[in-house]
């Protein structure tokens, strides 16, 4: 009899452990609470229902955001350009076989906002030649984060606030710079002293970090399916490429690089390769 006890005990912890691994395998992150906003600049909100355990969905053939809400109801979070056409689109689900799903973009306006620059500042208008020589460079180096698309999942729930400044930048503001036309505003200004602590307003891993001529300091953190956040205009940057990090851990110090007309923190968002209003992601 006492020859068996010790086996006994063994399928006893075999049986944990393949408990464990059971419950594990089913436990799911908590989903980002987002508004379906089907505007230019919006995250279209698409609901689905499978018994997949890993569906994916596209648009144009570009993965989307996919997240389980419970049991068999899923959604697709899709990035809407600011520069989309109006009408009608749809998005292509895969679990078992093919699915189309349809909505509409609808029209928003946004305001104008006009910047002056001065000074040495005035490069950032006007560049010269040697600084084309070095922004055609860093397009190629900024655009790779923005591309990612990594199966893992990191962000845990709604984002929050990277800084408590006031907003002085609003997102999809049609920008002009001494006059002249530039891209609408791809992100958030906020407010802060030279040095205020930036926080990480989701888990993340860091894809990017340097010195670039418009951004200045920068930081790229991925948050899992295509789903990338970026932090510029810092005064310096206190994480590594490819470090893990946590919801609230400071990342960056608030600063005035690149082109910026006083200290505040640029922050942007991107999904599925596309610039979306930030505040989307925090339940505003």
């Amino acid at each position: 009899m006492e020859k068996f006890i010790p086996r006994l005990k063994k399928l006893k912890t075999l049986k944990k452990i393949s408990l464990l691994l059971l419950l594990s395998s089913t436990m799911t992150l908590a989903s980002i609470p987002i508004k379906n906003t089907p505007v230019p600049g919006g995250i279209a909100v698409i609901d689905f229902k499978t018994n997949h355990s890993n569906p994916k969905a596209f648009y144009r053939k570009v993965p989307l955001y996919v997240q389980h809400i419970k049991n068999d109801h899923w959604q697709a979070l899709l990035g809407i350009p600011l520069m989309e056409k109006l009408g009608k689109k749809s998005i292509t689900v895969k679990d078992f076989s093919n699915h189309i799903f349809e909505f509409e973009i609808k029209k928003h306006t946004y305001e104008e906002q006009h910047i002056t620059l001065k000074g040495k500042k005035k490069k950032y208008v006007n560049p010269t030649d040697a600084h084309m020589q070095r922004i055609k460079k860093e397009r190629l180096i900024l655009s790779k984060p923005r591309m990612t698309f990594s199966t893992q999942t990191l962000a845990d729930g709604a984002f929050t606030r990277p800084v408590d400044g006031p907003t002085t930048g609003a997102f999809g503001l049609k920008r002009f710079y001494n006059g002249q036309a530039r891209r609408p505003h791809a992100g958030l200004d906020y407010a802060g002293n030279t040095g205020t602590a930036i926080k990480a307003p989701a888990n993340g891993k860091v894809l990017l970090t340097g010195r670039y001529f418009f951004n200045g300091n920068a930081i790229f953190l991925d948050h899992g399916q295509g789903l990338v956040s970026v932090y510029i205009h810092l005064d310096k940057h206190l994480v590594k490429q490819g470090q893990s990090v946590k919801q609230g851990e400071i990342i960056g110090m608030v600063g005035q690089t690149g082109r910026a007309t006083g200290p505040h923190l640029h922050w942007g968002i991107y999904l599925n390769r596309t610039a979306v209003n930030p505040n989307l992601l925090m339940g505003e």
